[in-house]
């Protein structure tokens, strides 16, 4: 059994496997490239005739590409000298927490697909995330300049560090322990009400 002849396109692509002859044995299990698309003959008729289809396509697109390679290639022209997407003269430092932008401010916000905490959102509904996280984010920030007793200037303020309990101190008059605490804290499962915090504040009773 003599090998089909290969054509220059199929030696090319590196496909001239000597397996592939003409008159193939029924039985062979390996790869005949378009050989699904022919049945309802004997093997070796369809064999010969789906390598000769494929042959003939490699001709095909051998050609194809000495076509493409001989058209000419103008360079693109920009439609407009104009840039087509102006940057944007930021207001504040590229990364900055939304946390810490003024309540008026287009990017205080959070993009849909982040998992974390956003204060003031759980009853806002019916709305697009960043919708959401700009409108509890500027709610967020007038609690907090309430609390703290200042008017919503919409200004980034520093904040300052609470002081710490001395070293070896766990129960403190003036604050409570942080939640996830797993020591013992006296007569806690006679308290309920309130959070953590609140309920864990001159723990041992001290007068103050």
């Amino acid at each position: 059994m003599e090998p089909l002849a290969r054509s220059k396109p199929a030696q090319e692509e590196g496909w001239n496997n000597t397996k592939l002859k003409g008159s193939m044995v029924p039985g062979y299990t390996g790869y005949v490239p378009k050989g699904q698309h022919f049945f309802g003959q004997r093997y070796a008729q369809a064999c010969d005739n789906a390598l000769k289809s494929f042959e003939a396509d490699l001709v095909v697109k051998e050609k194809d590409e000495e076509t493409l390679r001989m058209i000419p290639r103008r360079p693109l022209t920009p439609v407009s000298k104009a840039n087509a997407y102006p940057v944007k003269q930021r207001d504040f430092a590229y990364g900055t927490s939304p946390y810490r932008l003024p309540n008026e401010h287009d990017e205080k916000y959070f993009v849909s697909g982040y998992t974390g905490f956003v204060p003031q959102a759980r009853q806002l509904l019916a709305k697009s995330y960043p919708v959401i996280t700009h409108e509890a984010l500027s709610i967020h920030q007038d609690v907090q300049d309430r609390v703290r007793g200042r008017k919503s200037l919409g200004t980034p303020t520093k904040l300052t560090r609470a002081k710490t309990a001395p070293p070896g101190v766990i129960y403190t008059r003036q604050s409570g322990l942080i939640p996830n605490y797993t020591g013992h804290v006296p007569a806690m499962k006679f308290k309920y009400g309130r959070t953590y915090g609140a309920t864990t504040v001159n723990a041992l009773n001290q007068s103050i």
